[in-house]
């Protein structure tokens, strides 16, 4: 446009509302029970598998849903109303009337149920005279065969999608007994065991009575019949009526209760025991007799279970090769508490694939007592420095097995699984530690560091002796030099005390000599007086002894 023409002549944009829808098909497959009195089996067969003919009644398809499903809309359309009244099995099962409450054709034509059958059987279809299993979809009760997309529904199948299962089997028969069946007649004798009981109490409360017939007025046969208490019964005579005395026959009846209880305990496995009704389980009884007869009684309740578990096997498989079959996309599902993807396209491949199922393997204090006794065998082996055999993933099983038997269905709120990675970095969220050294190896380097410890300390300890020694040797020198001055000291007074000790000695010496020269000139006096004294005595001697002249 010119660049002169004004704003305001320019178009105006145009907008539009848009709505986009996206509709995405997602795919599920489903497991259903079926009712026994909607399936059906040839004679003779033996399994599901195997056999040549079975089909299933549906009876709770409504007029809209077939045809949402493709089948032709004036076909269904012109099939006849279900309404289920004619069948046993669904009428003693029907406790409130469900099958009496339909809804009517008149007022809601598109709600109406319409009985349609799903046939399987094995024939030669397409005339090449090999027997294929085909799947043909018939409604009403004249057995017509459905149309869709202009053609017979009759679709070839892989397998028959049923799984059947009983809880006591009969060999080579595929219909076994159920546990009804097994007390059935059990069940029908304690009926009249204890109908004849409370027809012997009901003769006790309202007893018959005897009339003779010239006792017997107008009125007592009619008095008679009309039994109310305190009714009056009208004679001739007074006295005339003779009532009847009926023995009590329950003091028989109730014994006979109890042993086909007893017989109803051994066919099922079932007794008040093991359901815990037993007031007197433990009276006189100890724990492990208990223990003993309640894991007994539930041996047969096991055993049903592990054979309905086969049963299960066979849904699992059936289910198994349905994904196979349509599954189309990848899919995330939840698995051990994590979301996984899952796809079926990669299980095209999967022939060899078995399915386990439960064996029984105890109570849960058994479960607990074994796992616990492998979690103990782990705990060796990775004391023993064996942690190649178990290693934290199987550690982790342990830990988990135990969370499931305490009742606890996710082990992650307790324990951290060392497999777990985190979803964007794709790095394990739970590091697993650095492996723990050899033995040996630590061994070998505890050694070395105490020997490198102990070398230590001996040079240590010699530097110590060093500096003792040299510090003893100072010491010692010094101690010499006092030592010497002492000894000088000592000797200079030793000396002095030898030189006063002689000039004592020479004093004593001196005065020993004038003692004894004292004593010498004393004995001298003395004995110069003696001989003195002896002199004079003897001249007194001489001077009075007379003389011999006169």
């Amino acid at each position: 446009m010119d660049a002169m023409t004004p704003p305001a002549m320019l178009a105006q944009p145009t907008t539009h509302d848009v709505t986009i829808v996206t509709t995405k098909k997602l795919a599920q497959a489903r497991v259903m029970g079926v009712p026994p009195e909607e399936f059906g089996i040839e004679r003779g067969a033996r399994n599901i598998k195997d056999c040549n003919y079975c089909f299933h009644e549906i009876v709770t398809k409504t007029q809209s849903q077939l045809i949402d499903e493709g089948f032709d809309e004036d076909q269904v359309m012109g099939l006849e109303d279900y309404t289920g009244n004619t069948e046993v099995e669904t009428l003693s099962r029907d406790t409130v009337g469900e099958h009496f409450n339909t809804v009517s054709a008149s007022s809601n034509k598109a709600a109406r149920l319409v009985k349609v059958t799903e046939h399987y059987i094995r024939l030669d279809y397409e005339g090449n005279g090999r027997a294929c299993l085909y799947q043909v979809i018939t409604a009403g009760t004249q057995g017509d065969i459905l149309k869709k997309d202009g053609k017979p529904a009759i679709t070839p199948f892989d397998a028959i999608p049923f799984a059947a299962t009983c809880p006591v089997p009969q060999p080579h028969r595929f219909f076994g007994r159920s546990i009804a069946d097994l007390i059935m007649d059990i069940q029908r004798i304690k009926t009249a065991l204890i109908r004849g009981a409370l027809d012997n109490l009901y003769l006790h409360n309202n007893p018959r009575v005897e009339v003779a017939e010239a006792n017997a007025g107008q009125n007592t046969l009619d008095d008679l019949l009309v039994s109310r208490p305190g009714g009056v019964v009208r004679t001739k005579t007074p006295g005339g009526l003779n009532w009847q005395v009926v023995p009590d026959i329950t003091a028989s009846v109730y014994p006979a209760i109890q042993y086909f209880d007893s017989v109803r305990e051994q066919r099922t496995g079932l007794s008040q025991q093991s359901q815990g009704l037993d007031a007197n389980a433990l009276q006189n009884q100890s724990a492990t007799a208990v223990a003993q007869v309640f894991s007994a009684s539930q041996m047969r309740t096991k055993l049903i279970a592990r054979i309905i578990a086969e049963g299960v096997r066979d849904i699992f498989s059936l289910l198994h090769g349905t994904i196979r079959k349509h599954g189309q996309q990848q899919q995330t599902v939840r698995l051990r508490n994590k979301w996984v993807p899952i796809d079926p396209r990669e299980w095209k491949n999967r022939d060899d694939m078995t399915i386990n199922v439960g064996l029984g393997t105890g109570g849960k204090a058994q479960q607990f007592a074994q796992t616990m006794a492998i979690a103990n065998v782990q705990k060796e082996m990775i004391a023993g420095g064996m942690s190649q055999l178990a290693g934290p993933k199987e550690v982790y099983n342990t830990a988990a097995e135990l969370t499931r038997i305490m009742g606890h269905k996710n082990p992650d709120k307790f324990f951290n699984d060392p497999d777990a990675k985190d979803p964007q970095t794709g790095q394990p969220l739970h590091p697993a530690p650095p492996p723990a050294p050899d033995p040996k190896v630590m061994a070998i380097q505890a050694q070395a560091q105490n020997d490198q410890q102990e070398l230590a300390l001996k040079a240590q300890l010699d530097k110590q002796k060093a500096a003792d020694a040299a510090q003893l040797a100072q010491f010692k020198a010094e101690m010499d030099a006092k030592l010497k001055i002492i000894e000088a000291h000592l000797k200079a007074i030793e000396m002095e005390r030898k030189a006063l000790n002689d000039q004592q000695q020479h004093h004593a010496h001196m005065a020993e000599t004038a003692m004894d020269m004292v004593a010498t000139a004393h004995a001298h006096d003395t004995k110069m007086e003696q001989n003195d004294a002896a002199h004079q005595a003897k001249l007194q001697q001489m001077k009075n002894k007379p003389t011999g002249n006169k």
